[in-house]
């Protein structure tokens, strides 16, 4: 029997649950292209991500420029091309109109990574990205980080933080500074030593590279790790610290 990547993606679908069908297509594509191997864990958590990516975009009922741009800043980091770029735009084309929620994806990859912390920051810093791009954070945007929350089991509170950064009043480098730390601008001194180190456990590449993330996920985990340090500096000079 010839198995075709329409077949395989067919099998995956029924068992795979509520993102069958974008984890088939996805499978399915790369299996038609000529893999020699299929990674089902890593090519899961990819297609499910940008399924999540394709729910937030779509959250306050358009996709807008920024948001567009925010998704291929991520993909163009995964140094995605060719047929894992095609790939990746159809998974987030198709995801973006299927009938599931954003709870349905996020539950099921947060099951998938085995609701892993440091993962699962890392998936909701690229969440927030795409949120954040057109500069404001919409209610159902917001909504779908809460549920992010709860799915990967995360701290109560942790997404509050992280947008309690976003309504801080400086100006320039330094509003961005606190927003990459997940604080305000009128946070303590321990208040943003205590967001740093927590930080720096969500993202340090060490603690994700046994977890079986794919290599792209590592280096985008490695440079919101590099945003971080970078953002603590900029505070710290600031306050003279």
């Amino acid at each position: 029997m010839a198995w075709t990547g329409k077949v395989i993606g067919g099998v995956l679908g029924s068992l795979l649950g509520p993102l069958g069908t974008v984890v088939g297509v996805g499978i399915g594509h790369q299996f038609d292209k000529g893999a020699d191997r299929v990674k089902t864990t890593a090519q899961t958590i990819q297609v499910a991500f940008f399924g999540c990516l394709a729910k937030m975009a779509q959250a306050d009922g358009r996709i807008t420029e920024p948001e567009i741009a925010a998704v291929e800043q991520i993909m163009a980091r995964f140094g995605y091309t060719g047929p894992m770029l095609e790939t990746a735009i159809g998974i987030f084309r198709n995801a973006k109109d299927d009938p599931h929620s954003a709870a349905d994806y996020l539950n099921q990859l947060a099951s998938v990574v085995q609701f892993n912390p440091q993962i699962a920051m890392t998936f909701v810093g690229a969440l927030h990205a795409v949120a954040s791009a057109d500069g404001q954070i919409h209610p159902n945007e917001r909504e779908i980080l809460l549920q992010a929350e709860r799915a990967f089991r995360l701290r109560p509170g942790t997404i509050d933080a992280m947008l309690g950064g976003v309504r801080g009043s400086t100006p320039g480098s330094l509003d961005n500074a606190y927003k990459v730390l997940g604080v305000s601008a009128d946070a303590s001194e321990a208040e943003i030593k205590r967001a740093y180190r927590q930080k720096c456990v969500d993202f340090h590449p060490d603690k994700l590279a046994s977890k079986g993330l794919p290599d792209e996920f590592m280096t985008y985990a490695h440079d919101q790790l590099t945003q971080v340090n970078e953002a603590y500096d900029s505070i710290k000079k600031t306050r003279g610290l």
